[in-house]
């Protein structure tokens, strides 16, 4: 079988989706797909007709969006190949699911899913993948990172894949978890990997502060919703670590944290207070995401908007 599988390129949860795709098919390609920008790769596929030559596409932790949805659904040839398997509940509020071939999971028996964990399930459930004690422990530590649950469960493991990650970008994480599959029957690091932990966090720790320094408050009004939110330029690798510093002293008293990737296209927001839906942010100017956190395109009308009129 000829598999063609879209993830996403920018944190773990989609680079380990591609672990699992390479694991499980022989003739495998996978196409690391940024944020936004899953239509204009599927849409390349489609354009040039090279998309029918594959038995099976896969889409994990990212989903399409319309017209594209419905120029698949209304193709008989490409809606049965087709299957998206994503995590975010902004796509079930957009209406991306009304689709047979999408599916989003959002809670699997009131466990929080993630890409990974999705995806994973439903390579052994097709016998495509055969369980691992490895495989176990890899779903579960990308779940417990993405859904934000690793601290509460007092496992500082999920994080260090992570920081595996963020500092030696998705082609050599690859090839370093792929190594280890390879050679251990179960996930571990080596004290090599455990002194690049100890040093992203120092560096962490010197960094952070000035972003602190430099963020800027912005009132938004949100369907009738008031967010007080503060807007920083950052560094993609620290944007899942400065929500945390900030929520120990919120001395701005904010709701959110705006983070605007000065390495990236997007803009990510993290909640500061634990009621606030970050979702809904991120979706006023044109994103996705969860409640806790989620992102936009930097380029959207509306935040390029706001960039002009707040001077951020």
């Amino acid at each position: 079988m000829k598999v063609l599988h879209f993830t996403h390129s920018q944190d773990i949860d989609g680079i380990n989706c591609a672990i699992l795709g390479k694991r499980a098919f022989k003739d495998y390609e996978m196409v690391p797909t940024k944020s936004f920008a899953i239509n204009e790769n599927v849409s390349k596929y489609m354009s040039d007709k090279s998309m029918y030559n594959y038995d099976l596409i896969i889409v994990t932790d990212l989903c399409i969006k319309e017209p594209l949805l419905n120029e698949i659904n209304n193709d008989k040839l490409l809606k049965d190949k087709v299957i998206v398997l994503d995590h975010h509940e902004s796509e079930i509020t957009s209406g991306n699911d009304k689709y047979d071939f999408v599916n989003i999971i959002v809670l699997e028996n009131g466990v929080k899913q993630s890409g990974t964990s999705i995806f994973y399930k439903y390579l052994v459930d097709n016998h495509y993948l055969n369980k691992t004690r490895f495989l176990d422990t890899l779903s579960e530590w990308t779940r417990l990172y993405d859904v934000w649950e690793w601290q509460e469960k007092n496992n500082i493991n999920p994080r260090k894949l992570h920081i595996l990650f963020e500092t030696q970008g998705f082609e050599k994480y690859m090839q370093i978890i792929e190594g280890k599959l390879e050679h251990d029957k179960e996930l571990k690091f080596s004290q090599d990997e455990e002194k690049i932990f100890a040093d992203f966090e120092q560096d962490l720790h010197d960094t952070i502060e000035r972003y602190i320094n430099n963020i800027k408050v912005v009132i938004l009004n949100i369907d009738k919703a008031v967010y007080k939110v503060g807007f920083t330029h950052i560094l993609y690798k620290y944007r899942n670590d400065i929500n945390a510093v900030i929520m120990k002293d919120n001395k701005l008293d904010i709701d959110a944290i705006g983070l605007i990737i000065d390495d990236g296209d997007s803009v990510s927001y993290r909640q500061t207070k634990p009621n606030i839906d970050v979702g809904q942010i991120a979706n006023y100017f044109g994103g996705r995401g969860h409640f806790a956190a989620a992102g936009n395109p930097k380029d959207s009308k509306k935040f390029q908007e706001l960039l002009m009129k707040e001077k951020l």
